[in-house]
């Protein structure tokens, strides 16, 4: 069989997909479970998943984002900023664009729960982010 993923790596190179892991597919799937509406089966999968260590820090910014965004779809808005602010501390630093952008749309869809104090502390602190 001649396909790309059965030809032995060559020279140390890495092969096209070496890095697309089970964790990997697995978290991409929760992301559209999220978008599907079905963001109760996101929560599942993105909380089985992010336990791991498998992911770079940009990509867990990234994945913990989409998860604080489908914690607060499915109304667990407390938990979903919990999510967003240990997301928000892996991002601000080195302002992975994408997980912000996520973080953002999360404050929105948070917007209802704005008294709650985990929820206004994360606000607070991405505004904060957005100033500096």
């Amino acid at each position: 069989m001649d396909t790309l993923s059965s030809r032995p790596q060559a020279f140390g190179k890495p092969r096209l997909g070496d890095g697309y892991t089970r964790e990997r597919l697995l978290v991409q799937s929760a992301i559209c479970y999220r978008e599907a509406g079905q963001n109760e089966r996101a929560v599942s999968i993105f909380g089985e998943q992010l336990t791991t260590r498998v992911f770079a820090r940009r990509d867990r910014a990234f994945f913990t984002a989409h998860y604080s965004g489908a914690l607060a779809a499915a109304g667990e808005p407390d938990a979903a900023a919990a999510a967003a602010l240990q997301a928000l501390t892996l991002a601000a630093g080195a302002r992975f664009g994408q997980a912000l952008a996520e973080l953002r749309r999360t404050r929105d869809d948070l917007a209802p729960y704005a008294r709650r104090p985990a929820v206004r502390e994360f606000r607070r602190r991405l505004g904060e982010l957005a100033v500096v």
